[in-house]
């Protein structure tokens, strides 16, 4: 009868004990190994777990000699899956216009509102997934990541439906995602033209106008104004961006004014204030001022005669034109900022001295209640100090905050150049801060850059 053999298996386990092998070395005559021996081997290194007893039944009777072979394999914790929304509708937006392979710029591909209905599904919940526990050739468990709940959407203008997982447009409206909240808010739409006939437009919203906005019409929008059609000379005004797809012909009697950015096909006789980029095929005869870039790059960009500055630069592609029409670019913050940032640093430093001591003089009147026991709350001239105190607090706190933004602006500009990527010609006058450089030739491909006491020139 066999026994068993003196030699023992040998075990190998790996570094994660997620596997075992054994190898069981060539007996001696009339030695056998056993299921329950090896069993016993695996016990005695602690692997309790994940044991395959087919392969070690299959070692033994098949006498599978000298091969390392796996006997054990732990199972792999899943992690759970977290909860996520399923958005129905677009959450970012590029507000710059698609170059076209020709070189022009589409002023229709730019989108900035998405629009829904009442009852539209506009959020879908997917709850976590749970994920399930592992555990090594030993037994030990192996903890799995819990899939974490989200907490429900905030916002307005919509509603969760019991299902607790779909969310549903309670208006029709713009719908937008800001800092993870979903706003619904009013659109105030009109199917054709903006006519005189229909009053200026005032509307705590988005307007947009699928067609185009007569002479002498005024819109103003706390959120941003899109025109498909051609505007005529009329006042646009908008708290975000204004997109003017067909362009406007402004008859030096029309204003754009907004606090984000501008797009538009063309400018012709306009007044523009832009706080963001602004963004045209053409401008001809216009009065800009732009807090942030000039970009005119497409195949057709050209500016022609009037006045622009823009804080952060100016990147056209014609500037000027052969009849030598005078065209005046300004870049950077002008001599004005640099003038009122001084007299801001030097009205601030007085005020706050003057706060000072006026504070003093309070000081006094509580030392003086203190020492002779008198109450001195209703004392003109302490009631003169306290006006004049909270009147420079305030003044004070203006004058900050204005001195903030023209740093800003300061800061903005500085590296600010004017880039024209093919002709510019006589008559164009560039200025950067206080520097002035006056074109006498026609150039191309030319970047205009400021050192420390004159304009330069450089290959753009």
């Amino acid at each position: 009868m066999a026994t068993l053999p003196k030699e023992k298996p040998s075990i190998r386990i790996s570094l994660d004990e997620m596997e075992a092998y054994m190898l069981l070395p060539v007996p001696e005559e009339e030695e056998a190994y056993t299921v329950p021996f090896l069993m016993q081997a695996l016990n005695e290194r602690g692997i309790n777990a994940g044991v395959n007893h087919e392969q070690i039944a299959r070692m033994v009777a098949e006498e599978v000699y000298e091969r390392e072979l796996p006997v054990a394999e732990g199972t792999k914790a899943v992690d759970g899956v977290d909860g996520y929304y399923e958005y129905r509708f677009s959450t970012s937006f590029d507000n710059k216009p698609r170059v076209l392979p020709d070189g022009s710029v589409d002023y229709w591909s730019v989108h900035s509102i998405e629009s829904v209905v009442e009852g539209q599904i506009i959020a879908v919940y997917h709850p976590p997934v749970a994920g399930s526990d592992g555990f090594n050739v030993k037994g030990r468990p192996i903890q799995a990541r819990k899939g974490r709940d989200k907490l429900p959407i905030k916002g307005k203008g919509f509603k969760r439906q019991p299902d607790n997982i779909t969310y549903i447009a309670s208006m029709d409206g713009k719908i937008e995602m800001q800092n993870d909240r979903i706003l619904i808010l009013p659109v105030y739409e009109i199917s054709g033209n903006a006519e005189i006939t229909l009053g200026n437009i005032d509307f705590r919203g988005d307007v947009v106008i699928h067609g185009g906005v007569e002479s002498g019409v005024s819109i103003r929008a706390t959120g941003s104004v899109t025109v498909d059609g051609v505007v005529e000379a009329c006042s646009i005004e908008a708290g975000k961006d204004i997109i003017l797809r067909s362009g406007m012909l402004g008859g030096n009697k029309a204003s754009v004014k907004s606090k984000g950015s501008i797009t538009a096909k063309f400018f012709e006789y306009t007044k523009i204030d832009c706080d963001g980029n602004l963004q045209a095929d053409v401008m001809m005869d216009c009065k800009v001022n732009c807090q942030g870039k000039v970009i005119m790059n497409g195949s057709r960009g050209s500016i022609i005669g009037g006045e622009v500055h823009a804080i952060r630069g100016v990147e056209v592609t014609s500037l000027g034109n052969d009849a030598e029409k005078k065209t005046e670019i300004t870049v950077g913050a002008s001599g004005d900022v640099y003038s009122r940032l001084r007299v801001l640093e030097k009205k601030i430093e007085a005020t706050a001295t003057n706060l000072e001591k006026i504070e003093g003089g309070l000081r006094q009147f509580d030392a003086l209640e203190s020492e002779r026991g008198v109450s001195y709350a209703n004392d003109p001239r302490r009631m003169q100090l306290l006006r004049i105190k909270i009147r420079d607090t305030a003044v004070l706190a203006s004058d900050k905050e204005e001195e903030k933004k023209l740093r800003h602006l300061v800061e903005c500009s500085r590296g600010a150049c004017v880039s024209v990527l093919k002709e510019v010609y006589p008559g164009v006058i560039i200025r950067i801060e206080d520097l002035r450089f006056d074109l006498r030739n026609v150039g191309k491909s030319v970047e205009f850059y400021k050192l420390s006491d004159k304009i330069s020139t450089r290959p753009c």
